[in-house]
């Protein structure tokens, strides 16, 4: 089980995540959404050990990953904002993650490679932003690391590309039963895929629940408002569409808004 207890990140002496706390299972997939500058991204880094932490602890199965720093293989995490291996090719790059996590399978990686057409020798900065994607979770999926990290993952990617590494995350899930925590500014877009929502707002958590209870609970409401020009009723259907989302006949709170 991955543990973040109270975990608490400054940049620039600003203040950017605050008493952070959740807990992951084997094989659950976790939804980080929040709005954009939220910090969703700074939390994957920290949670990576890119960034260092200003105070709380990272654990798996109840060690600190400071403590023994051979579990930090058990997590993968790709910025691509700082990438350094853009003129590498694919199979450069699987090489080097090779030595960077011990149980990396490159077999697995190859395979998967020629099952959605990208070439070995070709580099990386001449894909499309959709293969780069594509290939991202691929080499992800090689790592065999048991907590991988996604950050907005299927931003920008076409129809056809969404749908194959969604169910390339989910066949690959039920297969080697790792945990995704995958952040988006969106909870429609990641509502199919995930077990679990974190709402990141205000430097905290706000809620974490699943889906499936909120469906179970959730209630459609239908207003019907007399035509008057007191703008007061006006008023407090706006405020209710504000506050609920409609889709699929479901009604879904505006928690991250």
């Amino acid at each position: 089980m991955l543990t973040i207890n109270k975990l608490h990140k400054r940049i620039d002496q600003k203040s950017i995540l605050e008493e952070i706390s959740f807990e992951q299972e084997p094989g659950e997939i976790l939804g980080l959404v929040g709005r954009n500058g939220a910090g969703k991204s700074t939390l994957l880094k920290s949670i990576a050990s890119h960034y260092l932490l200003d105070g709380g602890q990272i654990l798996i199965d109840q060690v600190s990953i400071d403590e023994d720093r051979r579990l930090r293989t058990q997590i993968f995490y790709l910025d691509e904002d700082h990438l350094f291996f853009k003129n590498l090719t694919l199979l450069q790059i699987g090489r080097f993650y090779q030595q960077a996590y011990p149980q990396f399978d490159e077999n697995q990686m190859t395979t998967l490679l020629a099952q959605y057409r990208l070439p070995l020798k070709q580099n990386y900065r001449q894909l499309s932003k959709g293969m780069r994607g594509l290939f991202n979770i691929i080499l992800a999926i090689s790592s065999h690391a048991r907590y991988i990290l996604l950050d907005e993952p299927f931003d920008g990617l076409d129809v056809i590309i969404r749908k194959n590494v969604i169910r390339l995350l989910l066949d690959q899930v039920g297969e080697q039963q790792f945990s995704l925590l995958i952040t988006s500014h969106n909870l429609a877009e990641l509502e199919p895929l995930i077990d679990r929502t974190l709402i990141l707002k205000d430097r905290t958590i706000s809620h974490d629940y699943r889906l499936e209870t909120l469906r179970q609970t959730a209630r459609k409401l239908q207003l019907v408002l007399k035509k008057q020009r007191d703008s007061s009723a006006s008023k407090r259907k706006r405020a209710v569409i504000k506050y609920f989302r409609a889709r699929d006949g479901r009604l879904f709170p505006r928690l991250y808004r």
